[in-house]
């Protein structure tokens, strides 16, 4: 039995699930690195512990200091947590998207919250919270901002640190979302460096204008942007992978009916594409990172009346496959 003294020490050694689906093709293997095993249920854990580090190391942040950041859940839930226990104050800016869940969350840790509730002029949020963000630096002088999107100790944590966790696994690609570019980008490099053979895929929400398609919105939360972060760098990927809200949210669906695994819908994103990318007849084995649970998400996309509110259709197996089933070609890079 492990015995920990904080609660950083839980971070990491996340599980790895082997699906066997009738959505896995015949003979080829899909294996789920299962993020929600994290003590918050989400590789933000990771992201969170890596900037918190680096900031205390840097001086950046002082003890009992102020962090501030732009979140709409899993990071700041992370960050609320390391708050608690590493003594520092965190205020989280969040949007109307965020759950009441991910509220209580917060501030169960003893986090402020601060909600934007006016969208920029492209529908979205995220511009409009960073806005928020730069404000209550200046009401704040000596607070630090995380900066997820734009500060390079995200991806240089998850290179150095979290890529190594993959080394064991000689899967011919690996597909992560591309997000704010930290996490998947840091291990892309980092598994590159190690094993420069497996291939990488990013992917996203369709509507996120992340690949450079014109941004909408989108049901989905925790994935996805309206602009592309200075730490999203496409270069570090073989391909990229765009999946509709229909098909990540149906897909969820059918994977926690079928192996009890209940997901987050950015993990749905990744499973679908992961499932497209075994479709290409020269890759027979594929690691699919799923960086969150489902648990954050019950009274959204698993809850019936948020599905009729927000007019989602839930697609079969039989529709699935067959979407997929149509992706048969040799991959090329991107």
């Amino acid at each position: 039995m492990r015995t920990v003294s904080t609660v950083d020490q839980l971070i990491g050694n996340t599980p790895v699930f082997s699906l066997t689906h009738p959505l896995v093709p015949e003979n080829k293997k899909l294996y789920i690195k299962l993020e929600q095993f994290n003590p918050n249920f989400s590789i933000k854990d990771r992201t969170a512990l890596g900037l918190i580090k680096k900031a205390f190391e840097t001086g950046k942040l002082q003890p009992g200091g102020t962090v501030i950041e732009s979140t709409s859940g899993n990071l700041g839930k992370s960050l609320a947590m390391l708050s608690a226990s590493m003594g520092f104050h965190l205020i989280v800016v969040v949007d109307p998207k965020v759950s009441r869940n991910s509220l209580n969350w917060f501030k169960s840790f003893g986090a402020s919250v601060e909600v934007v509730d006016t969208p920029d002029s492209l529908g979205g949020y995220q511009t409009a919270r960073i806005a928020r963000v730069k404000e209550l630096l200046e009401e704040r002088p000596g607070a630090y901002w995380t900066n997820q999107y734009d500060n390079p100790d995200n991806p240089l944590y998850h290179e150095s640190v979290t890529a190594k966790e993959f080394t064991q696994f000689p899967v011919d690609m690996i597909v992560g979302s591309v997000s704010t570019g930290g996490h998947f980008g840091g291990v892309s490099r980092g598994i590159r460096a190690i094993h420069p053979e497996i291939r990488t895929m990013a992917c996203d929400v369709t509507g996120s204008a992340i690949f450079g398609t014109p941004f909408h919105p989108y049901l989905l939360n925790g994935l996805g942007l309206s602009w592309r972060a200075d730490n999203t760098n496409l270069e570090d990927f073989d391909l990229l992978n765009s999946v509709t809200d229909q098909n990540a949210i149906s897909l969820c669906h059918i994977i926690a009916r079928d192996t009890g695994l209940l997901l987050g819908g950015s993990s749905g994103v990744v499973l679908f594409s992961a499932l497209k990318a075994l479709r290409y007849k020269n890759v027979e084995s594929v690691m699919a990172i799923a960086p969150d649970s489902g648990i954050n998400y019950l009274e959204q996309f698993y809850d019936d009346e948020w599905l009729i509110e927000k007019k989602v259709q839930l697609l079969t197996i039989e529709q699935i496959k067959e979407q997929l089933d149509a992706h048969v070609d040799t991959y090329t890079s991107v």
